[in-house]
Protein backbone atom coordinates (compact mmCIF):
# COMPACT_ATOMS: atom_id res chain seq x y z
CA UNK A 1 0.00 0.00 0.00
CA UNK A 2 1.37 3.37 -1.50
CA UNK A 3 2.55 5.70 1.71
CA UNK A 4 -0.35 8.21 2.73
CA UNK A 5 0.57 12.01 0.92
CA UNK A 6 0.57 14.89 3.48
CA UNK A 7 0.88 18.43 2.32
CA UNK A 8 1.08 20.39 5.63
CA UNK A 9 3.41 17.99 8.20
CA UNK A 10 6.15 15.92 6.87
CA UNK A 11 6.30 12.14 8.57
CA UNK A 12 9.04 9.96 8.63
CA UNK A 13 10.18 6.84 10.61
CA UNK A 14 13.67 5.87 10.51
CA UNK A 15 13.11 2.59 12.82
CA UNK A 16 12.28 2.98 16.51
CA UNK A 17 12.61 7.12 15.89
CA UNK A 18 9.70 9.43 14.06
CA UNK A 19 9.75 12.44 13.09
CA UNK A 20 6.69 14.69 12.62
CA UNK A 21 7.98 18.35 11.17
CA UNK A 22 5.43 20.90 10.83
CA UNK A 23 6.42 21.88 7.14
CA UNK A 24 4.58 25.32 6.15
CA UNK A 25 7.72 27.39 6.59
CA UNK A 26 6.85 29.96 4.07
CA UNK A 27 3.74 30.94 6.48
CA UNK A 28 6.28 30.30 10.01
CA UNK A 29 4.04 26.55 10.31
CA UNK A 30 0.87 28.39 11.07
CA UNK A 31 -2.25 25.72 11.43
CA UNK A 32 -4.74 25.75 8.48
CA UNK A 33 -7.07 22.74 7.59
CA UNK A 34 -4.67 20.43 6.18
CA UNK A 35 -2.25 21.03 8.85
CA UNK A 36 -5.17 19.45 11.45
CA UNK A 37 -5.92 16.56 8.99
CA UNK A 38 -2.24 15.38 8.63
CA UNK A 39 -1.81 15.32 12.13
CA UNK A 40 -4.51 13.37 12.57
CA UNK A 41 -3.74 10.54 10.12
CA UNK A 42 -0.30 10.48 11.58
CA UNK A 43 -1.55 10.12 14.87
CA UNK A 44 -3.51 7.30 14.02
CA UNK A 45 -0.39 5.86 11.99
CA UNK A 46 1.90 6.22 15.27
CA UNK A 47 -0.98 4.41 17.04
CA UNK A 48 -1.07 1.44 15.72
CA UNK A 49 3.01 1.33 15.23
CA UNK A 50 4.58 -0.53 18.14
CA UNK A 51 8.02 -0.50 16.59
CA UNK A 52 8.05 3.73 16.83
CA UNK A 53 9.46 4.23 20.74
CA UNK A 54 9.77 7.75 20.00
CA UNK A 55 8.44 10.45 18.57
CA UNK A 56 10.16 14.03 17.80
CA UNK A 57 7.68 16.96 16.78
CA UNK A 58 10.02 19.65 15.26
CA UNK A 59 9.04 23.02 12.89
CA UNK A 60 10.92 23.38 9.68
CA UNK A 61 12.45 26.39 8.77
CA UNK A 62 12.29 30.13 10.79
CA UNK A 63 10.19 28.62 13.44
CA UNK A 64 8.35 25.73 15.74
CA UNK A 65 4.75 27.05 14.99
CA UNK A 66 3.35 30.68 14.79
CA UNK A 67 -0.24 29.32 15.53
CA UNK A 68 -3.52 29.17 13.61
CA UNK A 69 -3.14 30.39 9.98
CA UNK A 70 -5.43 33.68 10.13
CA UNK A 71 -5.26 35.29 6.57
CA UNK A 72 -6.05 31.57 5.38
CA UNK A 73 -8.88 30.74 7.91
CA UNK A 74 -10.17 34.16 7.91
CA UNK A 75 -10.98 34.63 4.30
CA UNK A 76 -13.46 32.70 4.55
CA UNK A 77 -14.48 32.52 7.80
CA UNK A 78 -13.25 29.98 10.29
CA UNK A 79 -15.02 26.82 10.72
CA UNK A 80 -16.15 26.17 13.86
CA UNK A 81 -15.78 22.04 13.49
CA UNK A 82 -12.44 22.61 12.47
CA UNK A 83 -11.73 23.71 15.94
CA UNK A 84 -12.99 20.06 17.27
CA UNK A 85 -11.05 18.73 14.96
CA UNK A 86 -8.01 20.01 15.55
CA UNK A 87 -8.60 19.40 19.57
CA UNK A 88 -9.15 15.72 18.37
CA UNK A 89 -6.31 15.58 16.56
CA UNK A 90 -4.42 17.03 19.78
CA UNK A 91 -5.65 14.25 21.79
CA UNK A 92 -4.53 11.80 19.28
CA UNK A 93 -0.90 12.84 19.60
CA UNK A 94 -1.77 13.75 23.73
CA UNK A 95 -2.32 9.68 24.03
CA UNK A 96 0.07 7.95 21.72
CA UNK A 97 2.26 5.70 23.92
CA UNK A 98 5.66 6.46 22.46
CA UNK A 99 7.93 8.68 24.13
CA UNK A 100 6.85 12.32 22.46
CA UNK A 101 9.87 14.83 22.31
CA UNK A 102 9.04 18.29 21.11
CA UNK A 103 11.50 20.60 19.62
CA UNK A 104 11.11 23.98 19.55
CA UNK A 105 12.91 27.08 18.15
CA UNK A 106 12.32 31.24 16.95
CA UNK A 107 8.23 30.76 18.01
CA UNK A 108 5.97 28.98 20.12
CA UNK A 109 2.82 30.78 19.58
CA UNK A 110 -0.81 29.84 20.11
CA UNK A 111 -1.69 26.47 18.83
CA UNK A 112 2.17 25.87 19.32
CA UNK A 113 2.42 26.21 22.60
CA UNK A 114 -0.38 24.06 22.78
CA UNK A 115 0.80 21.14 20.65
CA UNK A 116 4.13 21.25 23.05
CA UNK A 117 1.86 20.78 25.61
CA UNK A 118 0.58 17.08 24.15
CA UNK A 119 4.28 16.39 24.12
CA UNK A 120 6.17 14.51 27.10
CA UNK A 121 9.69 16.58 26.85
CA UNK A 122 10.05 20.25 25.98
CA UNK A 123 13.55 21.70 24.29
CA UNK A 124 14.09 25.17 23.34
CA UNK A 125 16.44 26.77 21.77
CA UNK A 126 17.06 30.59 24.37
CA UNK A 127 15.53 32.81 21.73
CA UNK A 128 12.71 31.28 21.60
CA UNK A 129 9.14 33.61 22.04
CA UNK A 130 6.02 31.94 23.53
CA UNK A 131 2.38 32.93 23.56
CA UNK A 132 -1.12 32.38 23.68
CA UNK A 133 -2.38 35.13 21.08
CA UNK A 134 -6.04 33.73 21.07
CA UNK A 135 -7.94 36.26 22.93
CA UNK A 136 -5.96 39.35 20.71
CA UNK A 137 -8.61 37.98 17.84
CA UNK A 138 -11.33 37.49 20.08
CA UNK A 139 -10.71 33.78 20.50
CA UNK A 140 -10.28 31.36 22.73
CA UNK A 141 -6.64 29.25 23.34
CA UNK A 142 -8.36 26.40 22.39
CA UNK A 143 -8.01 23.22 25.09
CA UNK A 144 -4.95 25.11 26.83
CA UNK A 145 -7.68 26.80 28.71
CA UNK A 146 -7.41 22.48 30.04
CA UNK A 147 -3.45 21.76 30.33
CA UNK A 148 -1.89 24.92 30.85
CA UNK A 149 -3.29 25.51 34.73
CA UNK A 150 -2.08 21.57 34.96
CA UNK A 151 1.48 22.18 34.35
CA UNK A 152 2.13 26.15 35.90
CA UNK A 153 -0.97 26.65 37.98
CA UNK A 154 -3.81 28.60 37.84
CA UNK A 155 -2.78 31.99 38.43
CA UNK A 156 0.15 31.80 35.61
CA UNK A 157 -2.07 30.45 33.51
CA UNK A 158 -4.74 33.12 33.87
CA UNK A 159 -1.82 35.72 33.11
CA UNK A 160 -0.79 33.94 29.65
CA UNK A 161 -4.43 33.08 28.40
CA UNK A 162 -6.11 36.27 29.59
CA UNK A 163 -3.47 38.98 28.34
CA UNK A 164 -2.05 37.08 25.19
CA UNK A 165 1.21 38.79 26.04
CA UNK A 166 4.53 37.39 25.16
CA UNK A 167 6.78 36.01 27.11
CA UNK A 168 10.79 34.24 26.45
CA UNK A 169 12.14 31.18 26.77
CA UNK A 170 13.85 31.63 30.32
CA UNK A 171 10.61 32.20 31.79
CA UNK A 172 8.68 28.98 30.34
CA UNK A 173 11.78 26.83 31.67
CA UNK A 174 11.38 28.47 34.88
CA UNK A 175 8.01 27.97 34.94
CA UNK A 176 8.19 24.22 33.72
CA UNK A 177 6.88 24.82 30.21
CA UNK A 178 10.22 24.21 29.23
CA UNK A 179 12.51 20.87 29.88
CA UNK A 180 15.71 21.62 28.48
CA UNK A 181 16.90 25.08 27.32
CA UNK A 182 20.20 25.49 24.88
CA UNK A 183 21.52 27.98 22.75
CA UNK A 184 20.84 27.91 19.33
CA UNK A 185 24.02 26.46 18.64
CA UNK A 186 23.55 23.20 20.86
CA UNK A 187 19.72 22.44 19.88
CA UNK A 188 20.21 19.75 17.34
CA UNK A 189 22.58 18.01 19.47
CA UNK A 190 20.60 18.26 22.63
CA UNK A 191 17.04 16.74 20.86
CA UNK A 192 19.67 13.92 19.87
CA UNK A 193 20.71 13.39 22.98
CA UNK A 194 17.22 13.35 24.99
CA UNK A 195 16.02 11.29 22.09
CA UNK A 196 18.61 8.20 22.82
CA UNK A 197 18.23 8.58 26.38
CA UNK A 198 14.31 8.32 26.06
CA UNK A 199 14.99 5.01 23.65
CA UNK A 200 17.10 3.58 26.16
CA UNK A 201 14.27 3.86 28.53
CA UNK A 202 11.20 3.09 26.35
CA UNK A 203 9.55 0.31 27.63
CA UNK A 204 5.85 -1.34 28.84
CA UNK A 205 7.07 0.31 31.76
CA UNK A 206 7.24 3.88 30.58
CA UNK A 207 3.99 3.42 28.65
CA UNK A 208 2.17 1.90 31.29
CA UNK A 209 3.68 5.25 33.61
CA UNK A 210 2.76 7.48 31.05
CA UNK A 211 -1.21 6.30 30.52
CA UNK A 212 -1.11 6.49 34.41
CA UNK A 213 0.33 10.56 34.47
CA UNK A 214 -2.28 11.38 31.53
CA UNK A 215 -4.82 9.79 34.43
CA UNK A 216 -3.86 11.68 37.05
CA UNK A 217 -6.19 14.65 37.38
CA UNK A 218 -9.07 12.23 36.31
CA UNK A 219 -9.63 9.70 38.89
CA UNK A 220 -9.77 9.88 43.09
CA UNK A 221 -7.14 7.76 44.98
CA UNK A 222 -9.37 4.54 45.33
CA UNK A 223 -10.01 4.44 41.71
CA UNK A 224 -6.65 5.10 40.79
CA UNK A 225 -4.61 3.06 43.07
CA UNK A 226 -7.32 0.16 40.71
CA UNK A 227 -5.68 1.22 37.47
CA UNK A 228 -2.34 1.35 38.77
CA UNK A 229 -2.44 -2.04 40.00
CA UNK A 230 -3.79 -2.91 36.08
CA UNK A 231 -0.88 -0.95 34.99
CA UNK A 232 1.68 -2.96 36.85
CA UNK A 233 0.68 -6.48 36.30
CA UNK A 234 1.33 -5.59 32.63
CA UNK A 235 4.59 -4.26 33.08
CA UNK A 236 5.37 -7.34 35.10
CA UNK A 237 4.41 -9.41 32.76
CA UNK A 238 6.51 -7.94 30.12
CA UNK A 239 9.27 -9.63 28.26
CA UNK A 240 10.65 -5.89 28.70
CA UNK A 241 10.93 -6.45 32.58
CA UNK A 242 12.01 -9.71 32.54
CA UNK A 243 15.12 -7.69 30.50
CA UNK A 244 15.86 -5.34 33.24
CA UNK A 245 15.36 -7.65 36.05
CA UNK A 246 17.93 -9.87 34.11
CA UNK A 247 19.71 -7.22 33.52
CA UNK A 248 20.45 -5.93 36.91
CA UNK A 249 21.18 -9.76 38.18
CA UNK A 250 24.15 -9.42 35.02
CA UNK A 251 24.91 -5.96 35.88
CA UNK A 252 24.96 -4.75 32.60
CA UNK A 253 22.18 -1.94 30.88
CA UNK A 254 19.29 -3.69 29.57
CA UNK A 255 18.44 -3.66 26.23
CA UNK A 256 14.55 -3.16 25.50
CA UNK A 257 13.31 -4.92 21.76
Amino acid sequence: MPAPEFTAIEYRAEGPIAYITLNRPEVLNAMNLAWTKDLAAICAILAGDRRVKVVVVSGAGRAFCSGIDLKALSATGIPLNWFRETELAFRALEELDQFVVCAMHKYCIGGGLQLSLLCDLRIATDTTQFALTAVKECLIPGLGTFRLARYIGWGRAKRIALTGDYFTAAEAHAMGLVDYLVPEAEFENKVNEVTQNCLKIASEGQRQTKHLLRRAFDLNWKDFLEEYMVCQEKTLCSEEHREAMAAYREKRVPKFS
